[in-house]
């Protein structure tokens, strides 16, 4: 089961701090799902890519965004 990050009552910078956080916690090719504001939704987005992980999904959930982060790394 891919685990959840809830990040939507933060602001920048610590958006993205979290998500690293999160990203720390599973193996290299794994996947996180982060729920986050519409706010951040850019700016986690770019960083993330910047940092040579993949975003494979965005979604709308309710008053939210869920994406779904494949971090970087060997993938199967």
């Amino acid at each position: 089961m891919t685990p959840t990050l809830d990040i939507t009552k933060d602001v920048c910078p610590m958006t993205f701090v979290k998500v690293k956080m999160g990203l720390a916690k599973i193996p290299p090719a794994g996947k996180l799902n982060v729920l986050l504001a519409e706010d951040a939704l850019k700016d986690v987005i770019s960083s993330l890519k910047q940092e040579g992980h993949r975003v494979s999904g965005v979604s709308r959930q309710e008053s939210a965004f869920l994406i779904v982060v494949e971090k970087e790394g060997e993938r199967p």
